[in-house]
């Protein structure tokens, strides 16, 4: 069905106003989208009423078990599927915007922005006509980004990586893949430092 709406531009232009709000706000759905599929969400178990879901029904919310959305964060899937497996936290007030998947025991501290989509930039139109392009994000098992980090997806569309146990220093600018067991800091965000399994000990590169 996905697929047929995607090759009917007729179709879909007829569904995507059903779903929507006009302008301005047409980035949110309408209340009846959210009342059956968004506000059952929130009886959820792990998420905070104060939280924004801008969730649509053609792509998939995730939520896994003792994971846990705080006071003011806003997650969209607008742009592709948003997965939190079991254990995940996010801080509060921090901004996720799929496609993102987030595996077990990932943590987000506050104010973290993950991205996972490109604005197009063309000058002759304004920023809320510009296309949309997706920039697919992972952060594999016990990844934690800290304080304001930004994460960006990459701009040819192949997915970034956050790899296992991977530290990321408050205020960074993740912009590329960041293996695992390093801790990386800064804008654009560099390894400094990376787990030596022999010694037992983080060691500067």
């Amino acid at each position: 069905m996905k697929n047929v709406i995607k090759n009917n531009p007729t179709l879909k232009r007829i569904l995507l106003k059903v779903l929507f709000r006009k302008k301005p706000y047409n980035a949110r759905v309408r209340w009846f989208i959210w009342v059956f599929t968004i506000l059952p969400v929130y009886f959820r178990r792990g998420i905070s009423l104060q939280s924004r879901l801008d969730l649509v029904p053609f792509h998939k919310f995730q939520f896994g078990r003792f994971s846990r959305i705080e006071k003011g964060v806003v997650i969209n899937n607008g742009m592709g599927d948003v997965i939190l497996e079991d254990e995940v936290h996010t801080g509060i007030g921090c901004v996720i915007i799929g496609p993102v998947t987030m595996h077990r025991h990932v943590g987000l501290s506050q104010y973290v922005r993950i991205l996972g989509m490109h604005h197009g930039i063309d000058p002759d139109l304004p920023h809320h006509y510009q296309p949309s392009t997706k920039a697919p994000i992972v952060l594999e098992e016990d990844a934690f980004v800290g304080t304001g980090t930004v994460i960006m997806g990459k701009k040819n569309g192949n997915t970034l990586t956050l790899g296992k146990y991977c530290r990321i220093g408050a205020n960074s600018v993740v912009m590329t893949d960041i293996p695992a067991y390093s801790i990386a800091v800064g804008n654009p965000a560099k390894v400094v430092k990376k787990w030596d399994f022999i010694t037992k000990e983080w060691v500067k590169v």
